[in-house]
């Protein structure tokens, strides 16, 4: 097994309280814990061993959601390497909002930059107020991966963050991927960084 990891950062962004950090909370721990909207941000970090047997470190940065904090998404988008764009499906106004989203993402990113869209609480079924042909049109429509998810249930929630690691690992540059190849096949000394930023041995 090789002792390089390489690390990416995901964001997770939409209107406050359509469900961030219990999405973000069930990925590291698989448990489902009510929680209280975010001031300002919170980063939760996931270790995966890939098939390879290199060590991926995913950093997933929770945002607050509230136009008070408009600058810290701005500044986040920058630097993160693929998004969930959420809204809650019970709450028509964050679904509303989701271009709004969209637009702020694609003043700093290119066309194609990692993102997927995830319609949250599919367990409120009930209190539904957006429909899930409505969240399949509109992720169509942008060509993006659509999700519906339940944080109560674990429905999805594996499977929406594994596609968009997926969708960011297979567009690494070419240049960079054989190196990923060679590191797994030799050690090298703790600490050395390793051709690129997102490589750490």
């Amino acid at each position: 097994m090789s002792e390089c990891s390489i690390s990416i950062n995901i964001l997770a962004l939409g209107d406050s309280t359509v469900g961030k950090t219990a999405y973000l909370n069930r990925i590291k721990e698989n448990k489902f814990k009510p929680t209280l909207s975010t001031i300002g941000y919170n980063i939760i970090t996931k270790r995966i061993e890939l098939e390879s047997g290199q060590k991926l470190i995913v950093r997933f940065w929770d945002t607050s959601g509230q136009e008070r904090y408009n600058s810290l998404p701005a500044s986040f988008i920058k630097k993160t390497d693929g998004i969930i764009l959420m809204y809650d499906i019970t709450n028509r106004d964050s679904f509303d909002t989701i271009s709004k989203w969209w637009n702020d993402i694609f003043k700093y990113k290119e066309k194609d930059f990692p993102v997927i869209l995830v319609g949250n609480k599919s367990d409120l079924e009930d209190e539904r107020k957006v429909q899930k042909e409505e969240g399949e049109s509109i992720a169509n429509e942008l060509n993006i991966k659509f999700y519906e998810t339940s944080n109560k249930d674990g429905i999805n929630i594996e499977e929406s963050s594994g596609e968009l690691i997926k969708i960011i690992l297979s567009r690494m540059p070419d240049a960079i991927k054989p190196i990923y190849a060679k590191l797994s096949k030799k050690k090298l000394k703790k600490g050395r960084r390793c051709f690129s930023s997102r490589i750490k041995c």
